[in-house]
């Protein structure tokens, strides 16, 4: 199944996990699963409107409590409990992300961060909820919205501080999400959600969607103006693969523009836009233009419908006085994603063509995170690749492939 996040106001744990129920995720076996890492809460899930539009709307109660929980902690709560794996290592990963933005925000290292609010018994239920619903759901690509974060301030454990919260904001900045300005006085993004969204998310900008099969709302608990307060999922059921053709074909608008003019220190950013607001791709070819001088041409590939959003983004943040449009198809080889578990975490693999390639980002961080360079981390994980497809001549379609793609 492929998901499509509609952020309009915003993303909080509870509002996700509510979405995924109304999608189809089935509360009996939720609750089983959650009664397995903890014990002592309840949910009241109720069906209402906000703005019109009805929805679930989902609220833990959980006891009093008066001690916070270290990041070691609470994986080991969950490494104890009785989770499918893919779920344990999805879960971790999304306490991993947000423990990392802590300690930054805090200056202090990972293993020193204690978790209050965001350590609560509620948020625990909220994460593994939503590492349960991604497995359950079968979703293996996410996309969302640019996403607003409100205005204003908010009052926790350190005192008044303002909107997006510190931990929000460096979630946001760490993993390059786009933002959508929006001046409502309002927290849009809890803590919870942002890491949820920064782990989950394949991608940020418009829906690659080719039709919709089902819709999930998930309520928030405040009336916000102007707005239902809501997370809308968008799903479409995945396809069989067709087997009468290799290669697929599919239709994509290219955006071109010449460049002699522009200061090359611009390129970096336009690039983080571009891609951010949903481009497939982004090239910058050199040529020689008129009276000899040195160019480039800019060339952008999305997908229609896309056009004139990214053409826009262009003129504003290049020296470009138009853009050309070119609609034309394109044969594409099919590929095959898989998630691979290793003891220092999941990467992806991608086949095309009958080669199978780790994705260099989930690569590069896990290199980073053990001290490693390239090549041993390469070489490390190589014996895990190599024991997934063997297992059965290729990467197979099992509970592990349910975990969300990157860059697919």
């Amino acid at each position: 199944m492929k998901i499509h996040l509609d952020l309009e106001a915003g993303m909080a744990g509870n509002m996700f996990l509510a979405a995924c129920l109304d999608l189809g995720l089935d509360r009996a076996v939720l609750a089983e699963a959650l009664e397995s890492v903890a014990s002592g809460w309840s949910w009241a899930i109720t069906r209402t409107q906000r703005g019109g539009v009805s929805g679930l709307h989902l609220e833990v109660t959980v006891p009093h409590e008066h001690h916070h929980r270290s990041l070691p902690t609470i994986l080991a709560l969950i490494q104890a409990s009785g989770l499918p794996d893919p779920v344990k290592i999805l879960a971790g990963t999304i306490f991993t992300n947000l423990a990392e933005a802590e300690a930054r925000v805090h200056g202090i290292p990972v293993a020193e961060v204690h978790f209050h609010e965001v350590g609560a018994l509620d948020a625990i239920i909220d994460i593994c909820g939503a590492a349960f619903a991604v497995w359950r759901l079968g979703i293996t690509h996410m996309t969302a919205s640019p996403v607003p974060t409100g205005s204003g301030f908010v009052t926790c454990q350190h005192g008044r501080l303002p909107i997006p919260a510190p931990a929000v904001a460096e979630l946001l900045r760490a993993h390059r999400v786009p933002l959508r300005p929006d001046a409502v006085e309002a927290e849009l993004v809890t803590p919870t959600g942002a890491a949820i969204l920064v782990t989950l998310v394949n991608r940020f900008g418009g829906s690659g969607l080719t039709r919709i099969d089902r819709i999930g709302h998930g309520l928030g608990s405040r009336v916000l103006p102007g707005r239902p307060n809501l997370v809308r999922i968008l799903a479409q059921e995945t396809d069989p693969p067709d087997v009468t053709s290799a290669l697929v074909r599919e239709s994509v608008v290219v955006l071109s523009s010449h460049l002699d003019d522009m200061n090359p220190e611009w390129y970096g950013p336009l690039w983080e836009h571009l891609l951010g607001a949903g481009a497939l791709d982004v090239a910058l070819i050199p040529m020689t233009m008129k009276k000899g001088r040195p160019g480039v041409r800019l060339e952008v590939m999305a997908r229609p419908g896309q056009e004139t959003v990214l053409a826009e983004m262009v003129l504003a943040h290049t020296t470009a006085l138009g853009v050309r449009l070119a609609v034309m198809d394109r044969l594409i080889l099919p590929r095959t994603a898989q998630t691979v578990a290793t003891p220092w975490g999941v990467v992806r693999a991608k086949e095309a063509g009958g080669v199978w390639r780790l994705e260099h980002d989930d690569l590069e961080q896990l290199a980073k995170r053990q001290g490693w360079t390239l090549l041993q981390a390469q070489q490390t994980i190589a014996p895990f690749l190599t024991a997934a497809i063997g297992a059965a001549g290729a990467l197979p379609l099992d509970d592990s492939s349910r975990l969300p793609l990157k860059n697919d």
